[in-house]
């Protein structure tokens, strides 16, 4: 903070002021964007400690069982300041303890710069949190200190047990810091879940999804149903009202979550966390805003808004203020229970697949998935699709066959890829929205996309679904179809202008599949754009989108399952073929000499490269994809172990369980302006008549 050298207290505007704070501008109040403050130079981040933009809190622990937990909270500016938490019983043992730290005006928060104990702190997560028109404001990272608490707390008595934090850098911008400690407590009366959460919450509103295995009975004497928050940068001293909303299945619990209760009224000291020293007593009006830091102690009881038959529950926050950073929440439940949980890892939470999607926590039921086959133990993924009518001078309409769509499903059925109930492949689910009036040309293409999809799907709708629209062409080409970004949730098949208009049964499904890879994070060469490589076997290779794979001379739908070698064009060995016995039963093809070829099985050995009649023993050089070039072909990519689920709109990718295809999800990211399909005038050219090789 700018120092003013008269005084020692904080000056607000109004003349407001703190003694023993550090002094501000008389324009600036704490929990606000300073006006004087440059943002920091670039920080480079520890290699372990690199920081991604927040989307939501997310999981990090949770156990059901003879628990208990105990949160509380420090800051200020001084050289150290201390947070004590609660020691249960006699019995209790540590089994996880955490520190979540926040920072602000965009200053990172790096290892060693807070000690715990005198021990330094190794940060294990990072993530930014956003004021609108500033991304990036807030720092917030999360550790493991078990090894620093564990010795000190199991060997303590029961009751209040402090513990000292120093901030060693950048103390004036580091808010505070929250320690977490679940306890394993064999006397503890009924069996509880304890479940912690990390990241930051929108601004402009977040939420929750607890789904109960048993319900919880409200009125039964000894259950809780209790929940913490830990918020940063929140002033609400001297009727100052910088606050969050909180509202539990549809009615307002909050309307004053935040301040400074467990810190100081100054940045550098913003931080709160209900827990230890903090009533359970909910506040009296709800509706109320904040007069003082206690007006709301961030510490709840959900019972009064539960009912004994419930199984979830739905927590919204919102923050009208703009500027405080929820960073940490946790849940203490006599229920089995789960929280924001994706178990199949398919965007979509369980409590939307057990018991329907409700987007606005109404109570009302937006988007009813069991009914549309959703399977909490099975990934899903569903499209809705519209397709346009013929027009005056076509035969038919643009409407996708039922065995197209079959076709497609057979092939994500059959995918390799494994659910946690037990058999593999991925349920996909076609809701037909209906047909559209015929338009000759979507031009500009995603502008006349919106204008016919939107009014087909509500926002919640649109959670849930891809949307396809079967059309007639775009852009005025004869390209087959595009999909709107890698990875997104919007996508067209387009064959009005291909000889075969609308598509034959193979150029629809094969188009369909190859832009929903798209959606789903796909490329056209596997781990890149590198397109009609002979070692990338899929649909998302032009070689195979609508003439598709061949395997024991059927005809497959599919994408890459195989971890195919490199080919290098330069030093081919035919002997060697693409090198593996997995894809003994697969045809295969590629061009030599710019003229395409084919061979009808056996790519795994003796394939005829160079197209002159035999196997060579020497290495010969082609170029094998067209390209104009001879290079290095890489594929080792296996498609069906990549997909992204969450793109576009779909799914809670604020709160969804993290997974590596949804963390690679930033490194693929594609624009639509990027993205280049396949057109009729170059499948004529370079597929119509290939050459047979044996």
């Amino acid at each position: 903070m700018k120092k003013m050298a008269f005084s020692s207290a904080v000056v607000l505007a109004g003349g407001l002021s703190f003694l023993g704070a550090e002094p501000l501008l008389a324009a600036e109040i704490p929990g606000t964007v300073s006006k004087t403050l440059p943002r920091p130079s670039a920080v480079a981040p520890d290699a372990n400690n690199a920081a991604l933009a927040a989307s939501g809190l997310k999981g990090f622990y949770e156990k059901y069982g003879k628990y208990q937990v105990s949160a509380a909270a420090a800051g200020s500016n001084n050289a150290s300041h201390v947070a004590t938490v609660t020691k249960p019983s006699r019995d209790a043992v540590v089994d996880k303890a955490f520190v979540m730290a926040a920072s602000n005006n965009f200053v990172p928060i790096a290892n060693g710069d807070i000690t715990i104990d005198g021990n330094s702190i190794n940060w294990i997560e990072a993530v930014t949190n956003d004021i609108i028109g500033l991304p990036g404001y807030f720092n917030n990272v999360r550790a493991d200190v078990t090894s620093f608490v564990k010795p000190k707390l199991d060997a303590a008595a029961p009751g209040s047990v402090d513990f000292s934090f120093s901030e060693i850098r950048n103390n004036a911008s580091i808010d505070g810091e929250v320690l977490v400690v679940v306890f394993k407590a064999p006397s503890t009366k009924g069996s509880r879940t304890i479940s912690l959460l990390f990241g930051g919450q929108k601004l402009s509103g977040d939420r929750f999804e607890l789904v109960l295995a048993n319900a919880i009975d409200p009125k039964k004497a000894g259950v809780v149903a209790n929940m913490g928050l830990g918020i940063s940068y929140s002033f609400q001293s001297n009727g100052i009202q910088q606050y969050s909303s909180i509202d539990v299945n549809g009615k307002r619990l909050s309307t004053a979550a935040g301040g400074e209760d467990d810190g100081k009224p100054f940045n550098g000291g913003l931080i709160t966390v209900g827990g230890v020293g903090d009533a359970i007593d909910n506040p009296a009006n709800p509706l109320a805003t904040p007069t003082n830091p206690r007006s709301d102690d961030e510490l709840y009881s959900l019972l009064p808004y539960l009912k004994k038959t419930d199984k979830i529950i739905r927590i919204d926050t919102k923050n009208p203020s703009n500027d405080d950073n929820i960073f940490f929440a946790y849940f203490d439940l006599s229920a089995n229970a789960s929280v924001n949980k994706d178990t199949d890892e398919d965007g979509l939470l369980d409590a939307w697949e057990l018991y329907g999607y409700d987007a606005d926590g109404d109570g009302k039921i937006d988007v009813d998935l069991p009914k549309l086959g959703a399977n909490y133990k099975k990934k899903d993924i569903f499209i809705g699709y519209a397709w346009m009518n013929a027009s005056a001078a076509e035969a038919s309409s643009h409407q996708p066959s039922a065995a197209v769509l079959a076709a497609v499903q057979k092939s994500f059925a059959a995918a390799p890829v494994l659910n946690p109930g037990g058999p593999k492949g991925i349920s996909v689910h076609f809701v037909s929205k209906g047909a559209v009036p015929h338009k000759d040309n979507l031009d500009p293409v995603w502008t006349d996309f919106d204008a016919i999809m939107d009014p087909l799907f509500t926002s919640a709708e649109r959670q849930i679904f891809h949307r396809l629209l079967c059309a007639h062409k775009y852009s005025g080409g004869s390209s087959s179809g595009l999909s709107r970004g890698i990875p997104e949730s919007d996508f067209i098949e387009t064959l009005g202008g291909w000889g075969s208009n609308p598509g034959t049964f193979k150029e629809q499904a094969g188009t369909i599949m190859h832009e929903l890879g798209h959606n789903l994070g796909l490329r056209h060469g596997g781990v890149d754009h590198e397109n009609y490589k002979p070692n990338h076997l899929s649909v998302m290779n032009y070689n195979y989108q609508v003439n598709w794979l061949s395997k024991s001379g059927k005809d497959l739908l599919d994408y890459e399952r195989f971890d195919l070698g490199p080919l290098d064009e330069n030093k081919l060995k035919e002997k060697n073929g693409l090198g593996s016995p997995l894809v003994a039963a697969y045809g295969l093809r590629w061009f030599s000499g710019g003229v395409a070829k084919i061979k009808a099985n056996g790519a795994n050995k003796n394939v005829n490269w160079n197209g002159n009649g035999g196997i060579d023993n020497n290495d010969v050089a082609v170029d094998l994809n067209n390209s104009g070039a001879k290079s290095v072909l890489n594929a080792n990519f296996v498609e069906w172990s990549e997909i992204v689920f969450d793109g576009g709109a779909i799914g809670d990718g604020a709160n969804a369980t993290p997974n590596a295809a949804r963390a690679r999800k930033s490194n693929i990211i594609t624009k639509p302006q990027d993205l280049q399909e396949l057109t009729y005038e170059e499948f004529v050219r370079t597929q119509a008549n290939p050459v047979l090789v044996k």
